[in-house]
């Protein structure tokens, strides 16, 4: 019966009710129209709540969509920066191919916008409207690649963000922007920002190896200077893709930066955070790949994580130690993992460590093994 009042206000209170419905599983679709009716409000109180509720349960097939073309533009381009910002904000909701093909010179015209708020929810926006319509990426990309300069340092980490997952897909088409986002890298202090921009560059050094060796300098500063932790392991993350990429051509000495990288590896897989001790291994292992000699000189810090009550902490030292193996320290690690089978509980962990036992013994034809009595002890022992 509210809907059926002619006070737009009764209406946008029984909206605002059905939105609660939408989110506690009830289908309101039935109230399209209704919604729609809130959404062209001329008072901004009513016209949040029709946006809101738009957004929870307006989708591609809702035949109304089509209505709300004229409506939508109108919004975007009033004087009330509020009104415009509900509609961008609900439109990345809602956007359909013809919305998006529609309204695509809208939302861009807005980056030109003097309110920096209108401008950031606009850049957000235009990565929905890419998704959706493909076609208007390349006539949109100049406009949006001018506002990487932009004074307002929201609407620049915006557009980091929807460069980089544009990036995502073809990181090749990219390369362009490189000198702009190695300027931003080095002057910005906005460490999420600084995160998007270097994992873009681990995306890129892939395809052009000399942008690498640019690289290595200013991600050697950050990782000595930062004191956050995910800036950290993206720096060091990057580095090990740089370091990956110029081996693979001109031959350099880059030792000091192995070293750097494992040693606040070494950092990260000895803190009490469970989830950064995991990521310093899973580092770990892409270093040691590449450069073993490197990760062996840490051995004792894996072969304390098989202590690790996490088990996929455990499981990842496994697989660490496995290729740390030499003539040297075979028998070590061998006893090391022997007691932790004596002390395993549940039989998943107890097989896995059997398997990693036999697997280091025989590896290679038993190429680190120098005393076979020792050896046909072991699995004896093993086996009993």
């Amino acid at each position: 019966m509210e809907l059926r009042q002619e006070s737009t206000f009764v209406k946008a209170n029984a909206i605002e009710k059905l939105a609660y419905l939408q989110m506690m599983g009830y289908d309101i679709s039935w109230a399209s129209f209704n919604i729609i009716e809130v959404m062209a409000s001329t008072k901004f109180t009513e016209k949040r709540i029709g946006y809101l509720a738009a957004s929870h349960c307006f989708h591609d097939e809702t035949d109304v969509l089509m209505l709300t073309t004229n409506m939508i533009r109108k919004d975007l381009h009033s004087s009330n920066m509020y009104d415009a910002g509900v509609a961008l904000g609900a439109l990345s909701c809602f956007v359909t191919s013809d919305l998006a093909r529609d309204l695509a010179n809208d939302v861009v015209n807005l980056l030109s916008s003097s309110r920096p708020y209108i401008r950031k929810r606009a850049v957000l926006l235009l990565f929905k409207i890419f998704l959706k319509y493909p076609d208007s990426l390349r006539p949109s990309f100049p406009r949006l690649k001018e506002r990487l300069e932009d004074p307002d340092p929201g609407v620049q980490s915006a557009v980091v963000n929807v460069i980089c997952e544009l990036a995502r897909k073809n990181p090749k088409n990219y390369l362009t922007l490189a000198p702009v986002f190695f300027k931003l890298m080095t002057t910005s202090s906005n460490n999420w920002m600084l995160i998007k921009i270097i994992k873009l560059f681990g995306a890129l050094v892939p395809h052009e190896p000399r942008l690498g060796k640019k690289l290595l300098e200013p991600l050697t500063n950050l990782i000595n200077s930062t004191s956050a932790m995910s800036l950290l392991y993206e720096c060091i993350n990057t580095v090990i893709a740089v370091l990956i990429s110029v081996s693979s051509g001109a031959p350099g000495d880059h030792t000091a930066s192995i070293q750097l990288c494992v040693q606040k590896l070494g950092i990260l897989i000895e803190d009490s955070d469970q989830n950064l001790k995991y990521l310093g291994l899973l580092a770990m292992g892409r270093i040691l790949q590449t450069h073993p000699k490197a990760v062996q000189a840490h051995k004792d810090i894996v072969l304390r994580c098989l202590d690790d009550r996490d088990e996929s902490i455990r499981l990842r030292s496994l697989d660490l130690l496995y290729g740390m193996v030499s003539k040297k320290n075979i028998m070590e690690i061998i006893r090391k993992l022997m007691q932790h089978v004596d002390a395993a509980e549940g039989s998943y962990y107890r097989d896995e460590l059997l398997s990693r036992i036999i697997s280091i013994c025989s590896h290679n034809n038993y190429q680190y093994i120098t005393n076979f009595e020792w050896s046909v002890r072991f699995f004896s022992r093993s086996l009993s």
